[in-house]
């Protein structure tokens, strides 16, 4: 057992040294599209070239092939997922940098932090939130916040951005050295810094046009870096929502901000093209979705004037069908599905039957099918503008296979 020990230190030591040694990128962008499957994007991209005659910047990238996202229960989720990309180590769900054998695993972001890079970490979903916390924290249940913002805290990396105001407002940031503040429209500070824009989750951009975007968040994070080293990961977080609940209007308005952040890192890519290492990619695809039901009429999709989150929100405070439908200005005759659910006596969900027929309704006529309501095993796309030797890739090695951790 002792040499085995020894041999696991020795291990560990020489996969720290070659990352030392090997790493050839000063500036990292990271990015995540929490739960966009190939369909997601696609979609996305044949509504933009609909409505404006231009394709996804992410299509912009040169190198693309798929991954491969199980975790060790199968289908995975968040947690299991970015401790797989940022620790090369697949793990159970719900874990976040511990590994099947209950030991603590390192993250890549730890290890350029010591060798002076600048860290961000960046999402339109809570900073403690799984895929934002992959880049920080060490817990065995996803949930235990109380942890993963101690771990934040003591991580010492530069910059979050995010939402979860109730997780971190009351907290002695400042014993910790950052300083707090929750707003983007100033000139960062030259402390290391948490930026919570929103109590929860950002809202969507269907509820909340004028909300913050990704691309806004990045920018601050690029003047704040100013020319130093860095590693920024940013993550749509509000596309898993969005697909969870069918929400295709919604998922795809996320898809289009995700990508204007990703046209940020290209452009600054063209600046700096021997220092740049730009990957864009998924943790898992969301709702099966699928593309086509013998034909695919765009112009039947019809956007909608608020999200599913909005919807669920106004049906808990409407007492009737009637003042449910003059809050959101329905035009259809969900009546039924109302009362249906209302009388369940079950809490209102994106799985209750209002809310279900409500985006079936408007799925069905553009030929637009989901089949679940959870995460799939299907393969997520993998973009980068420096060019890579597989096809097809398992999310532990998408830092393997550019030779740089």
């Amino acid at each position: 057992m002792k040499v085995l020990k020894v041999k696991k230190i020795l291990l560990v030591f020489l996969i720290t040294l070659l990352v030392y040694l090997s790493f050839s990128f000063d500036y990292v962008f990271l990015f995540i599209a929490d739960g966009m499957g190939i369909p997601h994007m696609q979609l996305s991209n044949m509504y933009k070239q609909y409505l404006y005659t231009d394709q996804l910047h992410i299509l912009e990238l040169p190198y693309y092939g798929m991954v491969e996202t199980s975790s060790m229960n199968g289908v995975t989720d968040s947690a299991a997922a970015i401790t797989a990309i940022l620790s090369k180590e697949k793990t159970y769900n719900d874990r976040i940098n511990i590994n099947p054998d209950d030991e603590k695993i390192l993250p890549i972001t730890y290890e350029l932090k010591k060798q002076g890079y600048k860290i961000g970490v960046i999402t339109t979903n809570t900073i403690i939130d799984a895929t934002p916390a992959g880049a920080y924290a060490f817990v065995e249940n996803r949930k235990d916040y109380q942890k993963i913002t101690q771990d934040l805290l003591e991580s010492n990396f530069d910059l979050f951005i995010g939402g979860g105001k109730a997780y971190l407002k009351d907290s002695n940031t400042k014993e910790y050295g950052y300083f707090y503040t929750e707003t983007l429209d100033r000139i960062p500070s030259l402390d290391d810094e948490i930026v919570m824009l929103y109590y929860g989750n950002f809202p969507f951009l269907t509820d909340d046009p004028n909300r913050v975007t990704l691309e806004e968040t990045l920018n601050y994070a690029l003047s704040k870096f100013n020319g130093s080293p860095f590693f920024i990961l940013i993550e749509g977080g509000r596309i898993d929502h969005a697909a969870h609940a069918h929400d295709t209007y919604s998922m795809i308005n996320e898809i289009l901000d995700f990508d204007k952040a990703v046209k940020v890192a290209i452009d600054f890519y063209k600046q700096y093209p021997q220092d740049t290492l730009i990957i864009v990619t998924a943790d898992h695809s969301t709702g099966g979705l699928s593309l086509g039901d013998g034909f695919l009429a765009l112009n039947k999709f019809q956007p909608s004037a608020f999200s599913y989150e909005k919807m669920i929100s106004t049906f808990n405070q409407s007492k009737n069908y009637e003042e449910f439908q003059e809050k959101l200005g329905l035009k259809l005759d969900l009546e039924k599905e109302f009362y249906y659910t209302k009388n369940s006596g079950k809490n209102v969900s994106y799985q209750s039957s209002v809310v279900r027929s409500f985006y079936d309704v408007l799925n069905d006529p553009v030929g637009v099918n989901w089949g679940t309501f959870g995460h799939t095993l299907d393969y997520v796309p993998l973009f980068s503008n420096v060019p890579f030797d597989k096809n097809i890739i398992s999310n532990n090695e998408i830092f393997s296979i550019f030779e740089i951790y």
